[in-house]
């Protein structure tokens, strides 16, 4: 998946959602694919604001760490939520359990208070305030609080599944029992405390796949991962910075397009959960079994849509990354033309210039090849430029499947 060479597949897409799995070891998403994917959660308006913002380079919330790790954080708490909530947990280990759990929720309540309260990012003061929203750039509480709740769910791989402390009546949870009840000595506590970092690991290092490759929760998230990821090659891409391809940055708004397809993602993930539960409490009568069947049948389009969209990013990614090469032979030519000038003044002197022509026409050959090889891509990229243009608006879902408000 990191290799340009090697392209990616419709089949590819659908069988890593399928699988929740994607091969390689792919880099944690930057903090730009994260905010955009964090603002499916958010209202339509909401969302654009939020590419708007990004698009005119304007400043939005930014943590300490990445949001990766948040999102590591957030998995850790829910975790040992779990655990506590069994109420068979040994009382000493409960209590080293709740202090741990008690430092989480204060490092995920300080990241809230940077995503939220928006300060030194969003205006404060009244004046100000009414300048941004008549501006279209103020994004509202209430949005940043659904903000904040997409990103506790950044498309994080590998993340750990259990723990070394698991539900009540686990062999982990009798293991600890044990443990505890041969402890003695004013060590104790802290010897609790070293066996329950050993077991439960470390909240921000990512668990190594047993399997190879980079797992996730489900298949929208490895999806929206997947957006992201090629969404940062891109942006990350120096050909796609360069002057060359300055129409076809101009012909698509990569922000834009990532938001909306984690709008969608969002979505289709809401109603399969909704037609689960519907299926799951009326799949006593037939007729409305066939009716939920006819509804779902009615999205898959949808999905294969998203499937086409993510792919046109891979294509762009890959097609920039290619034409990578050819623009440093480029730079190289302008580097080296310099040189000959110097070279041709001093072989003038002495009455020889072969090498220097020599050294032109080779370099003018290098050049006229690599621009018409540009030339390509840039035709190749305005074609997947092309299959994204049309759903720079927000694709709409059947009415009745839209999502209610959170």
């Amino acid at each position: 998946m990191n290799s340009a060479s090697v392209p990616v597949t419709m089949a590819d897409l659908r069988r890593w959602a399928q699988e929740a799995r994607l091969p390689g070891d792919p880099p944690p998403l930057s903090d730009d694919a994260a905010l955009l994917i964090a603002s499916g959660h958010l209202s339509p308006g909401g969302r654009a604001l939020v590419v708007r913002r990004m698009s005119m380079g304007l400043p939005l919330p930014r943590l300490t760490g990445s949001y990766g790790e948040l999102r590591r954080l957030q998995h850790a708490i829910l975790h040992l939520e779990q655990q506590l909530a069994t109420g068979m947990i040994p009382n000493v280990v409960a209590t080293v359990l709740r202090t741990r759990l008690s430092g989480m929720t204060r490092r995920r309540e300080d990241a809230r208070r940077v995503v939220v309260g928006g300060k030194g990012v969003f205006a404060t003061s009244t004046r100000a305030i009414r300048r941004e929203r008549r501006e279209n750039l103020y994004l509202e509480i209430d949005e940043r609080e659904k903000l904040f709740t997409g990103v506790l769910y950044t498309p994080v791989a590998n993340l750990p599944v259990g723990g070394g402390v698991r539900r009540a009546g686990s062999a982990a949870v009798d293991r600890i029992a044990g443990f505890v009840g041969s402890l003695a000595g004013r060590n104790a506590a802290q010897n609790v405390e070293e066996w329950i970092n050993e077991a439960l690991g470390s909240d921000g290092k990512p668990a190594p796949s047993g399997r190879g490759g980079a797992d996730f929760s489900d298949g929208y998230e490895a999806l929206q991962f997947v957006a992201g990821h090629f969404y940062d090659r891109i942006q990350h891409s120096p050909a796609w910075r360069s002057d060359f391809f300055e129409l076809q940055r101009s012909a698509v708004n990569l922000h834009a397009e990532l938001a909306e397809i984690a709008a969608d993602v969002v979505t289709l993930r809401t109603l399969r959960v909704d037609l689960d539960q519907a299926r799951a409490s009326g799949g006593y009568d037939q007729g409305f079994v066939e009716h939920l069947d006819q509804r779902e049948a009615a999205l898959r389009p949808v999905w294969t849509e998203l499937l086409s969209r993510v792919q046109a990013l891979v294509e762009i990614a890959q097609t920039v990354e290619s034409a990578s090469a050819e623009l440093r032979i480029l730079d190289e030519y302008d580097r080296t033309s310099t040189l000959d000038a110097r070279i041709d003044h001093l072989v003038a002197r002495s009455g020889d210039r072969e090498l220097s022509a020599d050294n032109t026409r080779r370099l003018s050959e290098q050049v006229r090849a690599g621009e018409e090889q540009l030339r390509i891509y840039r035709d190749v990229l305005q074609g997947n430029i092309a299959r994204i243009a049309p759903h720079q608006a927000p694709m709409e879902l059947p009415e009745r499947y839209e999502p209610g408000p959170s």
